[in-house]
């Protein structure tokens, strides 16, 4: 609805008071006017606004199956021992002391021994530890080191009794283990071990160097000796 032209001799407040009912009117019908054309529009603008819902519970199955291991889990469990370490230089430092062991008899058991067993470990034999973490001793360094005097073997094929009552002393397995090895370009340190199946027990510390024959023994020292 539109408001007539106004004439040029009545002013617009006599016209709005002789016209205050077709103004309510009016009123009326352009707020219909307005809502009937902002109602689409917000309509539209609400369908269109995002949802906001709440997240998910977590997967817990799913985050149990992809966690990693833990440190603990894969520290190796007692009884298995850490890989020993294998190379060309360390077996020629361990053939070294092998043979200085078994020609030298240094445990002083080569003449009551039943058999010359041959191991290698990680240890340094610098006291009584008692750990039993051991390894054969290469087949090929086996096979270079024994002579007729000391037949060696692996240790694997020895039998160890310990001290059964009423045992004696000849007749039983001596226990030679090399242990753990520092090396540089030309010296080298090498612990190694002896047990004469539970009758004695010593530790060593060999001193090595490389010569163009190979590794030689210069110096060896006893670390201790005992009851194992």
């Amino acid at each position: 609805m539109s408001i007539p032209r106004l004439a040029t001799e009545v002013s617009l407040l006599e016209y709005l008071d002789r016209n205050r009912s077709l103004l309510r009117v009016w009123d009326v019908v352009s707020v219909a006017a307005v809502l009937s054309a902002l109602l689409p529009a917000c309509l539209a603008a609400q369908s269109g606004s995002k949802v906001l819902t709440p997240p998910k519970p977590a997967d817990t199955a799913r985050g149990a199956a992809t966690r990693p291991t833990s440190a603990a889990s894969a520290t190796p469990q007692p009884g298995t021992g850490m890989p020993v370490p294998q190379s060309p230089v360390l077996d020629s430092i361990r053939q070294a002391v092998f043979r200085n062991l078994l020609e030298r008899d240094r445990a002083g058991f080569a003449t009551l021994a039943s058999a010359f067993c041959l191991a290698v470990s990680n240890e340094t034999f610098k006291s009584a530890s008692g750990s039993t973490e051991r390894v054969d001793a290469p087949e090929p360094i086996v096979r270079r080191v024994q002579t007729s005097r000391a037949p060696a073997r692996r240790a694997s094929g020895c039998t160890f009794s310990g001290n059964a009552p009423a045992r004696g002393v000849p007749g039983r397995a001596l226990l030679y283990t090399v242990g753990a090895i520092a090396v540089d370009e030309s010296r080298a340190e090498a612990a190694a071990g002896y047990n004469y199946d539970g009758y004695s027990a010593g530790g060593y510390t060999f001193t090595l160097e490389r010569s163009d024959s190979g590794w030689v023994v210069k110096q060896w020292r006893m670390e201790w000796t005992g009851k194992p």
